[in-house]
């Protein structure tokens, strides 16, 4: 039995949502509102300096609202039409937990490195050479890494792509 005896509720509510091919709802709205909070925190200085120019300011602030919401409607969109990918990955390297800043980078089969730009779900306790059950999305040229889990887990046949994964648009790579 490996130290992690039950992967987090969060992490398997993802999963049995992702091996039928799909986002769950956790998933879709994190991708939506990403950049959102690093929008938002740019912005604050601007909405308060063009608070003091009168309707001048107000204008300036409700064109900043309709651009949030204008990435919002679009990165919906984008990702409505996404597929999901599913792949057999290895941790060939593993960074210190601690090194957040780093793309996160594993292997497949061959060896070759198959690099993330961003990920959903949290870290989870992996060993170097040890194989995981990989989904993610690809869209705009970048991986984003939706969940991993690794394959010696006891509930690692939960991860495993249901019958209907590519029927519903899913992209399954070869073991």
């Amino acid at each position: 039995m490996s130290s992690f005896d039950k992967l987090p509720s969060e992490l398997l509510a993802d999963i049995k949502r992702n091996r039928e091919g799909r986002l769950s709802s956790r998933q879709r709205i994190e991708l939506v509102t990403e950049p959102l909070a690093t929008l938002l925190l740019l912005s604050v200085p601007l909405i308060l300096i063009a608070g003091r120019y009168g309707p001048a300011g107000r204008a300036f602030v409700l064109a900043l609202v309709a651009g949030f919401v204008l990435t919002i409607v679009m990165r919906a969109l984008r990702f409505a039409r996404v597929k999901l990918c599913y792949r057999v990955l290895f941790a060939e390297r593993l960074h210190a937990r601690w090194m957040f800043w780093r793309k996160a980078t594993l292997t497949d089969r061959s060896g070759e490195p198959v690099r993330f730009d961003h990920r959903l779900s949290r870290k989870l306790k992996i060993k170097p050479d040890q194989s995981l059950h990989v989904y993610y999305v690809e869209a705009a040229g970048r991986r984003i890494m939706l969940n991993m889990t690794p394959r010696d887990h006891p509930q690692a046949e939960l991860a495993e792509p249901s019958d209907s994964f590519t029927y519903a648009g899913g992209v399954q790579y070869g073991d």
